[in-house]
């Protein structure tokens, strides 16, 4: 009854006048995809067969404040919604970015809990087929969500922003763990409007030492031609994990490369990849299937090709083709065949 009430009174303090007379906003996701896999090897979940999957849907709240002439607070409170979820226990709801922040307009902007980092938001929205199981963190990692998080980020400067992100080790690793030697920080610079607001390129470059178990560099190009747009993330990873199996050999270069092109409401989109690196999530895999038994890095590639139809600006439904070629390991290849929509409110 005690925790029924204190739930009572947290809502009624959400939802009270004071909250909603700020710059307040409820948003939300909705997006499924009947998905069939041969392997799993390249699902959300790792699910082989014909599924249901999940990508990403979410719910949340975000707001500002105005606190001064030159400082405000700014907020977020983000849950994963999971509707695939099998009726057996499993969760719903899933953490998402839930932060709290502050922002002067000369200065910057600070803010502390679970947020995106720098490295893996430089993508912008290079990646033609992100939340999809064809997305780019198939080849290569930095595609994490941290709490225990603290983020800057610069005002911008001609087009220029700076960002950084520090993760807090207090609870991560044991003493005696040998990656709490590793570094725990993230920085990138970007220039240019990701959603091309303000112009017609965006350019990023990132850093990250140690967050992921991975240190790496990261270049984003993404240009805007009328209706055509080509993007890029090329990236070198290194693992950093002396736990994990091979790790003083999993080290190299992956890349994606694609166009999309807007026919009216139709949007038409491909794109090729590669990694060497042994470091994505289709590699771990692997591992985690053969562990030490497995003697080469796995290289993996990536073809896609796909559509989104826009029946709204809010609703739209979308098919993803595409197929995962792991070299060394033809028990992992992947072809994946996806028909989804998506509502965002």
């Amino acid at each position: 009854m005690k925790i029924f009430n204190l739930t009572l009174v947290a809502a009624s303090i959400a939802l009270s006048p004071q909250v909603f007379a700020d710059d307040f906003k409820f948003y939300g996701r909705l997006d499924y995809s009947i998905t069939n896999s041969d392997t799993g090897t390249a699902t959300h979940k790792g699910k082989q067969g014909t599924i249901i999957e999940n990508n990403f849907s979410r719910v949340g709240i975000k707001g500002k404040t105005a606190l001064s002439e030159d400082w405000s607070l700014f907020y977020k409170v983000e849950v994963g919604v999971n509707g695939a979820s099998q009726a057996n226990g499993s969760n719903p709801f899933s953490s998402r970015p839930t932060f709290l922040g502050l922002k002067h307009e000369s200065i910057g902007a600070i803010a502390a809990g679970r947020i995106d980092p720098v490295f893996k938001m430089s993508k912008g929205f290079a990646d033609a087929f992100d939340n999809y199981s064809l997305k780019h963190d198939r080849l290569m990692p930095g595609d994490k969500r941290w709490g225990d998080s603290i983020e800057y980020k610069s005002p911008k400067w001609n087009k220029l922003q700076m960002g950084v992100s520090y993760l807090i080790e207090d609870n991560h690793y044991s003493a005696t763990d040998p990656r709490r030697d590793n570094g725990n920080y993230q920085l990138a610079v970007t220039y240019g409007d990701k959603f091309f607001k303000s112009g017609n390129t965006y350019l990023a470059a990132a850093y990250s030492d140690g967050i992921e178990d991975i240190k790496a560099y990261r270049l984003v190009g993404h240009v805007k031609f009328g209706q055509l747009k080509f993007g890029t993330i090329i990236q070198h990873s290194e693992l950093q994990n002396p736990n994990k199996p091979a790790f003083e050999s999993r080290e190299g270069e992956g890349y994606i490369v694609n166009a999309t092109y807007k026919l009216d409401n139709l949007l038409l989109k491909a794109q090729y990849g590669s990694d060497n690196s042994g470091t994505g999530k289709i590699a771990h895999r692997v591992y985690d299937a053969l562990g030490d038994s497995a003697m080469y890095v796995p290289e993996v590639s990536q073809w896609a090709v796909g559509a989104e139809y826009f029946m709204s600006k809010s609703f739209r439904f979308h098919t993803e083709i595409g197929q995962f070629d792991v070299k060394q390991y033809s028990d992992f290849d992947d072809s994946i065949i996806s028909v989804g929509v998506r509502y965002d409110f």
